[in-house]
């Protein structure tokens, strides 16, 4: 056999470890089925070669170590002159330029020094060894014709007798395994592990077909190594197929189309994928599946983009590509949509579509540069950029184009499938699974595609785009809807900056129906529905949310934070809480528990809450909702019970205890505290439960809970004016119903509560208690009430008038009352008058003929005898005349005369008193003399008096100094004086030596009480300034005591007059101008006549004539 040198011209050690580092070492087997499309081969064949050849005849006896086991790989398709040549060119592939073929780079092949050292093949008629090491071959590699000789027989031995294997129709790939780490490669594989790793990639081997241009049949076997004795027939014979997939049923249109790489041509075609799974190499198991599979591929001119053009130029890459969708199968399908570069590449998309691309990519075809998170110097725009164009630009209309085939293949029965195609070919991951994030963005343009081709899709149409948004996403269901929507949330960071540059994307995005509304709280059962973020809003964060109104806005579920800032990023507006609350809201009837939260939370706004005053939205204990100036506080003791047993009068708890402590409904006409208003409107409500036929058991507990609150806060505005309040009006106040005897003869109530204004206290009973209720003993007001309301439980003047009238009309009358109670009988008729008497003091303008006529006889005067009940005994007004002496008619007994002002005020006459003044000239005497001790000028013995003054025989010593200098009186050393009481003398001198002349009266009357005046004293008046009101035995003695004053003030006029004291005479005629009667007044108007007394005389006159008519 003759050689001639043949290797690759740029192999070094170095250069094929740093390739190979580039490659997986699954990758070996996609390098080579690559090629082998490449070359226009239909079948690809693995086969696991456990066989050990001898090592006899061999090109170099270095190879005998590569006579051991090895994988084979076999298409069907011979090496052509270039093939050989690029073969050995790494890093240029003989390929560059040929948009026909898969491989670029050269560098697949070099793969297979992950295994071997020492590779070699068969096509045709030539066989080929490579040893970049030089260390086997002594040189990187033969070629040359295959032996027909019969020498080196051992070296061809690998390739022979392999069943159905026949290199001269193609080309037979052997890769002996390495048994020792070499420059190359450190890694040793046994045949068992060859046998692991070709199980490994066998499960998604299948798919490679699905973007390859010529293979139809990819099979994998096992071609295992017999003891040497044992079967020497099946040594070379026996060959395992343990996996095989076949495209079947393939016509020359399919295969055209499959081929087809025409600038702008799109190529849509079905296969079928037979695939018989073996089993394990030492069972057979025969287990089939069949997939049908839908597949587009196309192309497009390049992009407009010079800086793009210029890297496609560059990489030899053209805008290219397609996608494979899975119909059907016959397996339970697991599908995971990957990423492929013609065939798979580790990008895992999780969409229900492969992806096809002439990406550009490094030679080892590692993971796509299609995204990025940072924008480092060192980063590769241009690759970035590509590949973005062929996945967002490119694939989209594609995706778009099958889709619509897969559609019309479906309705015309075509192909069977159970979903619709846009369900089943959604253009987005699961989102349980792991996907690059560029996916969603991928998703995103097809979308557009699908909605921008409305044409192409009947299905979706619509008169607007919002329409045919709508229609699409109901062809999916709401889980996948759902799966969109978190996808976006998973990956906002990076989408959202592709919609700062892309606007149509951001209105797509918008206009997706993903975003689930707020949902109903009373229809937990029902789905929320999902809407578009371009026709919702949403709410401020943490505001709670309820029912809406049928025509109401959208509103969005943004509770989470990241559903939020989406949700802003996508331009939804957040509503103010106050239009939602009041134009969208539907506020119920009856509230319930997600009401009562939705409320709660909108109490804190306070525009919100003055807003709800007039609305019938407040929750009472029932549930019912009420206006809230028609709810009260329970936690109001009042209030409590006041309205015990009808709830619906209660505001319910939740919110109140909310709103505890501050303003808030209160403020809105929230009744938690007692006011006026609240107030009257609780006694309103005793008032009207009394009077039902069965008014509650606990009917006074209320009224008594309501007078001692009144109490309790009397000083409060709400209680401002009660007198005059409706309050006093209403009957609320507990009362007494029986009174002890003798009243309870004629006192008696069926009513329980009574008002203020027909109540009285205790201490008014004996003046009203026939007329009026006697208030309770429990609520009787305080102190510090009465002194705030006087009246409050005193009578007014009509009912104590009725009440006189009632005792003398029938008490009076009454024989029980007649012989076992006068005296309570006459203490009833003197507290009525008493009572009258300080009315009418206290009050000026207090007329009682306004309620008294002038012939009523209800005044007991007694005349002949005490008896209370004799009809001779009562009088009329028109029988009193006041400041009548005893002897006169019309005399006004003592006993009812101190009733004076009643009197009066009842119309009863009197005594007038002329209205003339007795002038009295300024003087004051003791000014004029200041005497320490007057009880020394009246001793005897005292040296400065030198004067004597006989009185009635009585002598008074006196002293002329002392008269001289505070009065005009000069005496001689014996002054006779016999017309006065010589007491009379002594209250002069005390007047003249200083002393006030009523002490000076009084100091007589207290040392010689009993006067034995000479003179008869017939005329006097009893003055009630001077003496207290007393009974009849008392009343005599000072009447006795107001004659004797009478005649002092007689005595000392007359000294007065003798010694020329005017301002003391002038003084005496106003005291005795207060005693003129109709029986005296002639009298003292004579005396004043004989004493020079002129003004005492003109009062006599003038009183004649204002009493003529008495």
């Amino acid at each position: 056999m003759s050689f001639q040198s043949y290797g690759q011209n740029e192999t070094l050690v170095s250069s094929i470890r740093n390739i190979i580092k580039d490659y997986p070492v699954e990758s070996i087997f996609k390098e080579f089925l690559q090629n082998a499309d490449d070359a226009g081969a239909t079948q690809f064949h693995i086969i696991v070669d456990g066989r050990t050849h001898p090592t006899s005849s061999l090109i170099n006896k270095k190879m005998k170590d590569w006579q051991g086991p090895a994988v084979l790989m076999f298409n069907n398709a011979k090496f052509k002159e270039p093939d050989f040549d690029s073969l050995m060119q790494i890093r240029v592939g003989g390929k560059q330029g040929d948009t026909t073929k898969i491989g670029k780079h050269g560098l697949g092949f070099n793969s297979c020094y992950h295994l071997t050292d020492v590779p070699s093949f068969v096509s045709g008629d030539k066989i080929a060894f490579l040893d970049p090491q030089e260390k086997f071959l002594s040189q990187r590699g033969i070629i040359g014709s295959i032996p027909q000789n019969g020498s080196h027989k051992d070296q061809l031995a690998p390739f022979k007798g392999i069943k159905d294997i026949d290199f001269r129709k193609g080309t037979l790939f052997r890769i002996p395994l390495r048994k020792e780490p070499s420059e190359l490669s450190d890694t040793i594989f046994t045949i068992d592990q060859i046998l692991e790793l070709v199980k490994g990639i066998k499960s998604n081997f299948s798919n490679q077909f699905l973007f390859l241009r010529n293979i139809e049949t990819i099979e994998i076997s096992y071609l295992p190594c017999y003891p040497t004795g044992i079967f020497p027939q099946l040594q070379s014979l026996q060959m395992q197929s343990l996996w095989k997939a076949t495209i079947t049923g393939l016509d020359e249109n399919v295969r055209r189309k499959r081929k087809c790489v025409e600038n702008g041509a799109t190529q849509i075609f079905q296969i079928n994928i037979e695939i018989d799974n073996k089993g394990g190499h030492w069972v057979n198991m025969n287990k089939k599946q069949n997939d049908h599979w839908i597949i587009i591929t196309g192309s497009q001119r390049n992009p407009d983009n010079p800086r793009l053009n210029k890297y496609v130029r560059q990489h030899r890459l053209c805008v290219s590509g397609g996608i494979a969708a899975l119909l059907k199968s016959s397996a339970q399908s697991n599908f995971a949509g990957k990423m492929y570069s013609f065939l798979s590449l580790s990008d895992v998309t999780n969409l229900p579509v492969h992806l096809n691309g002439v990406w550009a990519q490094g030679s080892d075809r590692g993971k796509l540069l299609i995204e990025s998170d940072d924008d480092s110097p060192d980063l590769d725009h241009l690759k970035l950029d590509w590949n973005r164009h062929i996945l967002l630009d490119f694939l989209p209309k594609l995706y778009c184009k099958l889709l619509k085939e897969v559609i019309e293949l479906r309705e015309s029965n075509e192909i069977e499938l159970n979903e619709h195609p846009v369900l089943k070919f959604w253009p987005f991951p699961p989102i349980t699974k792991n996907y690059p994030k560029y996916i969603i963005e991928y998703g995103c343009k097809v979308l557009q595609q699908i909605l921008q081709n409305e044409d192409n899709f009947q299905s979706i149409n619509g008169d607007s785009f919002t329409d045919r948004m709508n229609n699409l996403f109901n062809l999916i269901t709401r889980e996948k809807t759902l799966e969109l929507r978190d996808l976006l949330r998973n990956n906002w960071d990076e989408i959202k900056g592709q919609l700062c540059s892309e606007p149509d994307l951001k209105l797509l995005v918008r206009s997706l129906p993903i975003w689930p509304v707020i949902s109903d709280p009373l229809r937990q059962d029902l789905e929320p529905p999902l809407k578009p973020a371009s026709c919702g809003y949403i709410l401020p964060k943490n505001t709670k949310h309820y029912r809406t109104k049928k025509n109401a806005r959208i509103y969005l579920d943004a509770k989470e934070d990241l559903t939020r800032k989406i949700l802003t990023g996508l331009d939804v507006q957040t509503q103010d809480v106050h239009e939602y609350t009041f134009e969208d809201v539907e506020f119920p009837n009856k509230s319930d528990y997600y009401y009562l939260d939705f409320l709660k939370d909108i109490l804190d706004n306070y525009r919100i809450v003055q807003g709800l005053r007039d609305k019938r939205c407040f929750p009472s204990f029932t549930g019912k909702t009420k206006k809230i100036a028609d709810l009260y506080d329970h936690e109001n003791i009042v209030f409590r019970t006041v309205f015990s047993g009808i709830p619906d009068m209660f505001l319910d708890h939740t919110i109140s205890e909310c709103t505890r402590g501050s303003r808030t409904l209160s403020n809105i006409g929230f009744k938690d505290n007692i006011n006026q208003d609240t107030f009257i409107k609780c006694v309103a409500k005793i008032e009207e439960l009394q009077k039902k036929l069965n008014s509650p058991p606990d009917i006074r507990y209320r009224g008594f809970i309501l007078v001692d609150h009144l109490y309790n806060n009397i000083n409060d505005d709400a209680f401002k004016n009660l007198e005059s309040s409706i309050i006093t009006r209403i009957p609320f106040v507990p009362i007494s119903k029986n009174l002890d005897k003798p009243y309870s003869l004629n006192y008696s109530r069926s009513q329980i509560l009574d008002c203020f204004n027909n109540v009285i206290l205790p201490d008014y009973k004996e003046v009203a208690w026939s007329q009026m209720s006697l208030i309770a003993e429990d609520v009787v007001p305080p102190l510090r009430v009465l002194n705030k309301y006087p009246s409050l439980g005193k009578p007014k003047t009509l009912n104590v008038i009725e009440h006189l009238r009632f005792l003398y009309e029938t008490l009076r009358n009454n024989d029980e009352w007649k012989k076992d109670w006068t005296e309570i009988f006459k203490h009833n008729v003197y507290e009525v008058y008493n009572w009258l008497e300080k009315e009418c003091s206290n009050d000026e303008d207090l007329n009682l003929t306004e309620y008294i006529h002038s012939y009523d006889p209800l005044f007991l005067n007694f005349n002949k005898d005490y008896d209370p009940f004799k009809s001779e005994n009562w009088v009329s007004v028109r029988e009193l005349v006041l400041n009548s002496e005893p002897s006169e008619e019309k005399y006004v007994n003592p006993s009812l005369a101190k009733y004076s002002t009643m009197l009066k005020r009842a119309g009863a006459r009197e005594v007038k008193r002329p209205n003339i003044e007795i002038r009295v000239r300024i003087h004051d005497q003791s000014a004029t003399n200041k005497i320490k001790s007057l009880n020394s000028l009246f001793d005897p013995r005292f040296s400065l008096n030198d004067a004597t003054f006989i009185v009635n025989g009585e002598r008074i010593m006196a002293s002329r100094y002392m008269l001289a200098i505070s009065s005009s009186i000069i005496i001689n050393d014996t002054e006779h004086i016999e017309y006065v009481e010589p007491n009379s003398v002594r209250v002069l001198l005390r007047y003249l030596y200083g002393q006030n002349i009523d002490d000076a009266i009084k100091y007589y009357r207290d040392i010689s009480p009993n006067i034995n005046y000479t003179r008869v004293r017939e005329s006097y008046i009893y003055d009630e300034d001077e003496y207290p009101v007393c009974d009849d035995d008392e009343f005599e003695n000072h009447r006795e005591d107001a004659r004797d004053i009478f005649e002092r003030y007689k005595d000392l006029l007359k000294l007065a007059n003798n010694y020329r004291l005017d301002h003391l005479k002038e003084l005496m005629e106003v005291r005795l101008s207060r005693s003129v009667t109709r029986l005296n007044v002639v009298q003292i108007k004579n005396f004043a006549e004989t004493h020079n007394a002129n003004q005492l005389k003109d009062y006599c006159n003038q009183f004649v004539l204002e009493n003529n008519e008495l």
